[in-house]
């Protein structure tokens, strides 16, 4: 008998701190065995990369297998060091925007709440660091340039949407926590579509929202009100769509809305599936 480590030969990490807010990112990539379709790579960003990456990459390259898959796309997991699946305090600082302490829950573990509001940080480290650094060592697809987050992750989705519209082709949020500080996302929300009425958007991004059918009440109806209301603008160049996975709670929900962000990044106007 030989055990020896199991490693995937096409993943790779690389260790970064960032200029916005001098914090260390792991970066976790999974690199096609494939050759990229005519127009480059399509890039799906992966939040919570310590705890998602690997299912999204495995996930990935099971739907770009050929002859039939999707074309091939590179996983990119925005991570933290030290290993731990969801790092509490560093993501409700990074996936939050600021907010006051009095629009806040109290925690389920009765403890503090840990610093929060750095979303715009993360932003710009996004835009002006990995973004540039992928574009640099792969040919990719611009209009095939995603952002997958779940809960507090699908949040920053959605600020991210809301806010800077065009740095994503498509934005895929999983189980929002649209309450977050008394749901001041929501005029956030009303800024973008006055934005999208006066015509001040070049492009058009496209936009999942998912949640799974035994989480919370709340939860669902917060995501469904709100994809239901964008879907209500009735922009055709505008593209939402509603995904309610049944029988899945919120941990279980995400395999599954991480197969629909891959599919909904790279089916393409001739697909038939």
């Amino acid at each position: 008998m030989i055990i020896k480590p199991y490693v995937k030969p096409n993943y790779e990490t690389m260790l970064i701190t960032s200029e916005a807010n001098h914090k260390d990112y792991e970066i976790f990539i999974a690199k096609p065995l494939d050759e990229p379709a005519k127009d480059g790579y399509g890039v799906i960003y992966v939040l919570d990369g310590n705890g998602l990456f690997e299912t999204a990459a495995e996930i990935t390259r099971l739907l770009t297998r050929k002859p039939k898959g999707y074309p091939p796309a590179i996983v990119v997991g925005i991570g933290y060091p030290g290993g731990e699946a969801f790092d509490t305090v560093r993501r409700t600082y990074d996936l939050t925007m600021p907010a006051e302490l009095a629009n806040l829950p109290k925690r389920p573990n009765g403890e503090p709440w840990p610093a929060f509001g750095g979303a715009d940080e993360l932003l710009a480290f996004f835009e002006k660091e990995l973004m540039p650094a992928i574009a640099q060592r792969f040919v990719i697809n611009k209009q095939k340039q995603a952002l997958f987050g779940h809960s507090f992750g699908g949040l920053f989705v959605l600020h991210a949407l809301f806010t800077q519209p065009t740095l994503f082709s498509h934005y895929i949020a999983s189980s929002a926590s649209i309450w977050w500080n008394d749901y001041a996302l929501l005029k956030e929300y009303e800024s973008f579509k006055a934005d999208l009425h006066s015509n001040t958007l070049s492009q058009l991004p496209k936009t999942l929202m998912i949640a799974g059918g035994d989480e919370l009440d709340y939860m669902v109806k917060d995501s469904l009100d709100l994809c239901n209301s964008m879907m209500s603008l009735h922009l055709p160049s505008f593209e939402v769509s509603w995904a309610l996975l049944e029988q899945e709670e919120h941990v279980s929900v995400i395999s599954g809305a991480i197969s629909r962000a891959v599919k909904f990044l790279l089916t393409t106007s001739s697909d038939l599936r």
